[in-house]
């Protein structure tokens, strides 16, 4: 035993009578510089998920950067009046806007969201085929959409929606016959400024990752500051 316990002491490293270690010409603490460094795999892989989660959150908020601007927009609607008299050059996107007239239920489209769920009616209005109207599909005992001629929501164009309606652009103008292009105007009927809130807070908190994912990448990838130890320590 008495072998033993003088085998494991003899292993463990001496201390210096000043209580400092004891450093090399460069400043540097040699038990330090021998100790192994983090897997460079590891470190690359958190590098590039900390890239591609802050690049996610700012397409994020390119995306969401119409519906928070329709959030903060006038709050007052807009009355375009007849859909038939309309002037589609005197239309601007991304406003509140009311506009009368009889829905063609002949060539109505009905269509349902994946992601956020919820069944849709898309029709134009009599007499003209430059302006649709997106309605939430009548379920029960509502109103149904032949029966009302106003309908008031947020004025965009198809090619301001994107990817999403894409497909809808295609069976429209394919499958129907209609003179659809990105440049075709579609009322979000019951779609008022305030219901856009969501857009608001959802980029918010996109910028905040964005901020807070930059913080880290700062912090834990930047070059260690060495303070070199005064000649009067290394002396003891």
């Amino acid at each position: 035993m008495r072998n033993v316990s003088q085998a494991s002491t003899t292993d463990l490293p001496t201390i210096p009578a000043s209580g400092v270690a004891e450093l090399g010409e460069d400043g540097l603490d040699p038990e330090l510089v021998l100790l192994h460094q983090p897997p460079a795999l590891r470190r690359h892989l958190t590098l590039g998920l900390m890239a591609l989660v802050a690049a996610a959150a700012i397409m994020l908020v390119i995306t969401l950067r119409r519906d928070v601007a329709y959030f903060f927009s006038r709050p007052e609607v807009q009355d375009l009046g007849e859909a038939s008299l309309l002037d589609p050059s005197t239309l601007v996107p991304n406003t509140f806007v009311r506009v009368a007239g009889t829905p063609m239920a002949s060539e109505t489209v009905h269509f349902g969201r994946v992601l956020l769920g919820g069944d849709y009616e898309v029709f134009p209005l009599a007499g003209q085929r430059r302006l649709f109207v997106q309605v939430p599909a009548p379920s029960g005992g509502a109103q149904p959409t032949s029966a009302r001629r106003e309908f008031a929501g947020r004025l965009v164009t198809l090619g301001q929606l994107g990817a999403r309606y894409a497909s809808l652009q295609r069976y429209l103008s394919t499958s129907m016959g209609m003179p659809v292009s990105a440049d075709s105007y579609l009322v979000l009927a019951d779609e008022p400024p305030v219901s856009y809130s969501w857009a608001l807070w959802l980029g918010l908190l996109a910028l905040f990752t964005i901020v807070v994912d930059f913080f880290l990448l700062l912090r834990w990838f930047r070059p260690l500051r060495i303070d070199r130890v005064p000649e009067r320590a290394k002396a003891g």
